[in-house]
């Protein structure tokens, strides 16, 4: 909530400076109108320390996770409030762990994981008032991905790793709120309401056989505590 507040209040701040050099384009928002471009951009950083936890069977000594995930979405309104795109994310997440296991050995645990997913969509935008400025967004995106985990664990000296890789594809539907705060710059809220997803796992284990693993997974339930905020430019 604090961040989302700063960033309002960001927008507000620039906008306030835009209006005093020079009459405004966009004084209505943005028309979504056949021709317009646009391009979003979602970015995720995630940060985590910690010390000392006591788990059901295991004592976490240290724990250090870091990682992020980026989303580019350049589409076209192929015709009025009906847009289309092709959009790119890429993630990456780092992991470190010490853990004492309920015998009393140490066990240190690292994990490196980078996703990449292409999603082509089609977004719908639906008016909000008589002005131009807010507008209810309902984006349908196919996915079409790749995943790579790597995890090493050591315990008294004996190294075990572990490499998965996962194919994916599915659909996804993510309604939300768009709002111009700032001319032709908007802001974009959305929340997951929909999605398929098919998978193929993959994975080499130290003294293990290979193993293969296929997942069919539906998603109908709106989880409110998991929003997306992203930025975008209409042009």
């Amino acid at each position: 909530m604090s961040r989302t507040f700063l960033l309002l209040l960001m927008a507000l701040i620039i906008q306030q400076a835009s209006a005093q050099k020079k009459p405004s384009k966009y004084p209505d928002g943005v028309i979504m109108k056949k021709g317009v471009k646009f391009s979003g951009l979602n970015f995720e950083i995630n940060n985590k320390k910690t010390e000392n936890e006591n788990l059901l069977v295991t004592f976490i000594v240290d724990e250090k996770k870091k990682g992020f995930k980026i989303r580019i979405d350049p589409g076209y309104i192929i015709k009025e409030n009906l847009g289309v795109g092709l959009g790119f994310s890429y993630g990456f997440d780092n992991k470190t762990i010490l853990q004492k296991n309920s015998d009393g050995t140490l066990t240190d645990i690292r994990s490196l994981q980078r996703e990449f997913a292409i999603r082509p969509f089609v977004k719908q935008f639906i008016q909000l008032g008589r002005s131009h400025k807010f507008y209810i967004v309902i984006p349908t995106e196919l996915q079409i991905g790749y995943e790579s985990k790597l995890t090493e664990s050591t315990t008294q000296n004996i190294l075990t790793r572990n490499y998965k890789e996962t194919r994916f594809y599915g659909i996804e539907m993510r309604p939300g709120l768009l709002a111009f705060l700032v001319e032709n710059f908007g802001f974009e809220v959305n929340v997951g309401a929909f999605g398929l997803r098919s998978s193929v796992e993959k994975g080499k284990s130290t003294n293990q056989p290979d193993s293969r693993v296929q997942k069919n997974d539906l998603s109908l339930q709106i989880n409110l505590l998991q929003l997306t905020l992203g930025f975008s430019i209409y042009f």
